[in-house]
């Protein structure tokens, strides 16, 4: 019985000590997102992303006959997309809303940690790194669409068809 009543303080000790655990602070956190170069690779993913709108785009429409005028809205379209997509998701409209979440998910005691890796010669290899991975992430992702998106289109073709059977 004494066992169990050790076990149970000691466990509500623990909790506790999780439960007081402090927040981390807007300056710690503006600390690991400049550490972490997240402003930078945000801008990366941004560009990825472009790129990826162009070749994707240029396999949507590789079987089309598209008259000249048509050929230059779709050439025109990544920037477009690219354009609202720094608008929409740009480090300005962004950091505020990471802040929260960092804010909302890591500790102080978390957020420290953190710090220390990026900063450490492992946590710099990651970072000098990730540009990289990214490129190869997307350009996997990329292959992924060739195959994926015309099975999409012909299960919503088949959807559609089964739609109207059923009318």
């Amino acid at each position: 019985m004494k066992t169990l009543k050790t076990a149970l303080v000691l466990a509500l000790a623990c909790l506790s000590l999780h439960a007081a655990a402090a927040p981390a602070s807007d300056a710690t956190i503006e600390e690991l997102l400049d550490v972490a170069r997240s402003k930078s690779l945000m801008e990366s993913v941004s560009a990825g992303m472009e790129q990826s709108m162009h070749v994707m785009m240029a396999d949507m429409i590789k079987h089309e006959q598209l008259t000249p005028a048509q050929q230059r809205a779709f050439e025109k379209f990544p920037a477009k997309f690219a354009a609202v997509m720094r608008e929409e998701m740009g480090w300005d409209r962004m950091k505020p809303q990471l802040l929260d979440i960092y804010r909302g998910v890591f500790t102080q005691e978390e957020v420290e940690g953190q710090i220390a890796f990026y900063r450490s010669p492992a946590g710099q290899a990651v970072l000098d790194k990730m540009p990289q991975v990214m490129q190869k992430v997307m350009a996997m992702s990329q292959q992924q669409a060739r195959t994926l998106v015309p099975r999409i289109q012909a299960a919503m073709k088949e959807a559609l068809a089964e739609a109207k059977a059923a009318e």
